[in-house]
């Protein structure tokens, strides 16, 4: 029988910490008017701070701290406190990658500076011993060794998690509730597979995105900014690369794909529409595909239903993978991922870019 009080404790603590932080920074960022710039890729109208990213990392980090001060009196048992330090990469390089964000959502830092820091702190990954070695290809039933392309790429793997939950962050509890649905589903899946650290952290996470999301809903009363987007794709990009579970480690790159499928295609749709032009990657613009979706007459809530239904199904289907192990449900993700990127082909040619 799994003891879900440490994952309880996560959740609650870190929304319980977050919903105290987050009304100081709001007071504090409208003291000295930290708001979000206004231009023509904004959906949102007045003055709203975009520094809920620090509330996000603080009440991470603060109940892994309170999590170590109290576990030897009630929580996980010693083996579990222990094993947090494998983690010691992906902490100390998401610190990095918030404070990288938390500095761009205030000087807008040149693309090349925000490339090579992510650079790093993906490589502080990879030489920890932490890479992709294979993946599994379902239709032709075998493992794909990626030999001397792990480490590059593990390396544009992070890189390109990292800046797609990124490029989704544009409308009001778009980022933070998909993320959270992705958060869950990967702590459940954590849970099944036996990876009892890693679901804690992903619970603790979760809990500091739904702390979050009380004041992002719309309409928002306060953004994540970069410093939460970039912090929590390099954290999501990472976890698939830190599982235990020998017998799921082939699939952990292919499940990962259907829990982040959505900010993928959009982030596909990007590379490719900037290319078309003879653009930079890095170059914003109003063409995403929550903007497509608001072409179309969707209001924001609407939106947020059909984008949150569409990360439901998949999360809820990869997770059914990881509990049941039937490669039927295996290929229900595969027909998912049909699905959704002929839907994403037909919004893209119905709304004209």
């Amino acid at each position: 029988m799994i003891n879900i009080f440490p994952f309880v404790f996560a959740t609650v603590t870190s929304i319980s910490i977050n919903s105290i932080v987050t009304p100081i920074l709001l007071k504090t960022a409208h003291r000295y008017s930290w708001y979000d710039d206004i231009d023509h890729r904004t959906i949102h109208l007045g003055e709203i701070p975009r520094i809920g990213g620090i509330g996000i990392a603080f009440s991470f980090f603060a109940t892994i701290v309170i999590y170590i001060l109290l576990n030897r009196i009630f929580l996980l048992p010693i083996a579990y406190f222990k094993s947090l330090f494998h983690y010691w990469p992906v902490l100390l390089g998401a610190l990095v990658i918030n404070t990288l964000g938390l500095i761009d959502d205030f000087v807008n830092l040149r693309a090349r500076y925000k490339l090579i820091i992510q650079l790093i702190a993906a490589l502080l990954i990879v030489f920890s011993g932490e890479y992709f070695v294979s993946f599994y290809i379902p239709f032709l039933g075998f493992s794909f060794e990626l030999n001397y392309f792990a480490q590059a790429f593990t390396v544009l793997w992070i890189i390109g998690i990292t800046n797609a939950v990124n490029l989704i962050d544009g409308l009001d509890g778009l980022s933070g509730g998909t993320t959270a649905i992705i958060l869950f589903f990967m702590g459940l899946s954590a849970i099944y597979l036996g990876d009892y650290t890693q679901a804690f952290l992903l619970f603790i996470l979760f809990g500091s995105v739904i702390g979050f999301i009380i004041f992002n809903f719309p309409p928002a009363k306060l953004f994540m900014g970069d410093s939460g987007s970039l912090f929590l794709g390099f954290f999501l990009s990472c976890m698939p690369l830190y599982s235990s579970n020998n017998d799921a480690y082939g699939f952990a790159l292919i499940l990962s794909i259907s829990f982040l499928l959505i900010p993928i295609l959009d982030t596909f749709s990007a590379i490719i529409r900037r290319k078309k032009r003879g653009l930079p990657f890095h170059l914003p613009d109003n063409e995403h595909l929550h903007h497509k979706l608001l072409k179309l007459g969707l209001s924001t809530k609407q939106i947020l239903a059909v984008l949150y239904s569409a990360t439901l199904f998949l999360s809820i289907a990869a997770f059914l993978f990881i509990a049941t192990r039937l490669i039927i449900i295996f290929y229900v993700n595969i027909v998912l991922w049909v699905v959704m990127i002929l839907l994403f082909i037909k919004l893209s040619h119905t709304v004209k870019e």
